[in-house]
Parts: C-alpha cells; structure tokens; sequence
C-alpha cells in the first residue's frame, strides 16, 4: 500500500492506492505519481504518525502482514497497548524495586522468543538419507503436491519449501536433498545446500526408513543431528527394525497414508513453541526490542537506573 498526498495548496487530499505485482510494480507507479506531481509518503510513516507510540505503530504493521488468525490476535494486542503497558509497568518500578522490574524483563526476552517469530514464521527443515520419504512428507503436511516423488534417488537437488500453518503458526517447511556422498557434482551442491538449510533451521525433522535396514548412515546421521526431532515413516510396510530408546521423543509415520501425521504436528508445534503466550500478553515482536530489553536489564543489573529508563524510553519512542 502507498498513502498519497497531492500537493495544492488550497486542500489537502488523501488518496490510498492499492498496488499489486510486488515491489517493483509498486515503485513504477510511485515513480509515476511523483513525476505528476504528487508527494509520496510510505506506508510505515503513515501508520506510525497515526499512532500514539512506535511499539503501537510497528505493531499495526506487522499486523497487515499476519498470515494466521492466531499471529493477528497476538499482534493486535500489541496494536492496543499490551507492550506498551508492560514497559510502562516495569518503568515505574526501576527505581523502586529494580528487583522485580528484571524479572518482568525477564519474561520479556522470553516471550520474544515467539514474538520475533510471528511474522517472519519458524523454519523447519526435512533431513534423512535418498528415498526415506522427505519429499512425500514435504507434501502431506502441505496438502498439496508440492514436491516431486520419485523412487530413483537423489531426484530432490534443491530447497523446495512450502508455507504452512501449524496449530496457527506460520512454519515453512523445507524438503532437501539426500544426505549421501555422492561424486555427482550437481547432487554433491544439493547436499551441501541441505546441510546449510539444516543448520539455520528452528528444527530440523531427521526421517528414518523403518522398511528398510537401518544403515551405518542413519545412525551417522542421528549422531550429527542430536536436537533433531526422529520420524520413522513407512508404517505402512512392514518395519523390519526397531527405534532405539537413547533417541528419545521418536514419531512414527505413514507420510503415504497419512498415518501419525496429527501426532506428529502436535509435536512440531510443542517444540517450536514449547510456553505458547496467552492471548492479550505483553510479547515484543521485533528483534530490535529484544535487544533494547537485553540491554536494559544489563544496566539494571549493573545499576545504571538513569540510562536503563533512557534505554527503555527509546524502544518506545525511537527508531526500531
């Protein structure tokens, strides 16, 4: 969205464009309107002159970009002051009981955790060797067929993500290549490109194979990703091995059928957001407010009262 305003100097009118065709298309038509004339002014300067404090304007932005109902009532909730009141709270307790001001700080940095998630979504990514299923798995919890299945391996070489909601959070989903060594060279990248997907992940699904015999590389690969989240798929075939107990928290799967696929979203959900906010909490949700909260109880902590209240006025009033 573009706020227009056209300059005459006997009125002042206000004209809203709704623009589609992504950024470049947009700017085209700014272009355009300024080279008429007219002075363009962006979409986040005119929410924030709108609102009463930057928390509050911020938060009326990132709300026009909230892709589950569930993100939207946390966002709105900021949009009304529930950030806002927080910080107020823990403001006038600085001097008096500093004490219980880093503890509100405290809880926080916590929920920022899931704050700093609600528009930008969590990322998982699907890991395992060629033909455990990672591809099908990819398109079961999307609905949709998404990926490309195939028996022969290494038929996935790129990234292929799909955006989905998990008991309404937003989560893309990242199908990747086999982890095998390979001397292909355009497989060898799509491994390389896996691995570093894994590794920037929220979580990361590690699927196993129970119909086949479990491999020196399976038990490799669980070594590598020890905070992965064990999916045994193919419960439909008969398994011919069984999961160890040292693996801990083990789903089992029929991405085929479908069999375990609820479980085993619950279970993504638990470990994406394991203390879930309630709904009208207090939640900073960019991380340029983490950071000012983080800096804010170090200079409690080092009793620096005057420069923490001046830390904490500009979170609510300076730039983001």
């Amino acid at each position: 969205m573009v706020a227009l305003i056209l300059k005459d100097n006997s009125r002042l009118d206000e004209v809203e464009f709704q623009c589609h065709g992504g950024p470049a298309a947009v700017a085209m038509v700014v272009e355009a309107l300024e080279q008429v004339g007219v002075c363009q002014r962006s979409a986040d300067d005119w929410v924030r002159v709108q609102q009463s404090s930057l928390v509050r304007a911020l938060a009326h932005h990132d709300l026009a970009h909230a892709e589950t109902d569930r993100v939207a009532r946390h966002l709105l909730a900021q949009a009304q002051g529930a950030l806002d009141e927080a910080l107020d709270a823990i403001r006038s307790r600085l001097s008096d009981d500093p004490s219980e001001a880093i503890e509100r700080l405290n809880m926080l940095i916590d929920r920022a955790e899931v704050g700093c998630h609600l528009v930008s979504g969590w990322r998982v990514a699907l890991a395992g060797r060629p033909n455990v299923g990672k591809s099908r798995l990819l398109n079961a919890l999307a609905g949709y067929g998404r990926a490309i299945v195939s028996s022969t391996p290494g038929t996935t070489r790129d990234v292929v993500t799909a955006r989905i909601a998990i008991d309404g959070w937003p989560v893309e989903v990242a199908d990747t290549a086999g982890l095998r060594v390979t001397q292909d060279p355009i497989e060898a990248g799509g491994v390389s490109l896996a691995r570093s997907r894994h590794g920037g992940a929220d979580l990361v699904l590690l699927i196993l194979d129970q119909s086949e015999p479990f491999t020196e590389t399976d038990r490799g690969l669980i070594k590598d990703y020890e905070n992965a989240l064990i999916v045994c798929n193919k419960r439909d075939l008969v398994a011919v091995w069984e999961p160890d107990a040292s693996w801990g928290e083990v789903k089992r799967i029929s991405a085929e059928r479908g069999d375990g696929l609820e479980s085993l979203v619950a279970t993504i959900s638990r470990r994406l957001v394991p203390d879930p906010p309630q709904a009208g909490e207090a939640i900073p949700f960019r991380e340029p407010q983490r950071q000012h909260l983080i800096e804010v109880r170090r200079l409690l902590q080092a009793g620096c009262l005057e420069q923490a209240r001046t830390t904490l006025d500009q979170l609510q009033a300076g730039a983001s």
